[in-house]
């Protein structure tokens, strides 16, 4: 029985020596994890960073006045129509 005891603890989960490298290759893994993760947000905030500053300049870039509602549906309306004319067979 003491033969099984001193073999249990030579191979035993709680032997320091195998349990040392096991903590530092996860303080390794947490760190690169922890890496990524900073990488993937400063990504995202510059993505979205950029997309907004691309759509307040497309607000900017508008051409001529300001028009409103029902003067854009008639202008896509009468665009549709010039379309659909140059579309027909004569």
């Amino acid at each position: 029985m003491s033969q099984r005891m001193a073999s249990n603890k030579e191979a035993g989960p709680l032997d320091i020596t195998t349990a040392a490298p096991e903590d530092t290759q996860g303080d390794g893994i947490k760190s690169r994890q922890d890496q990524e993760e900073k990488l993937i947000l400063t990504a995202w905030q510059s993505m979205s960073s950029a997309l907004q500053q691309n759509s307040v300049f497309k607000d900017y870039k508008a051409p001529g006045p300001a028009q409103s509602f029902l003067a854009k549906q008639r202008q896509s309306t009468q665009a549709r129509r010039a379309l659909s004319l140059r579309l027909q067979p004569r």
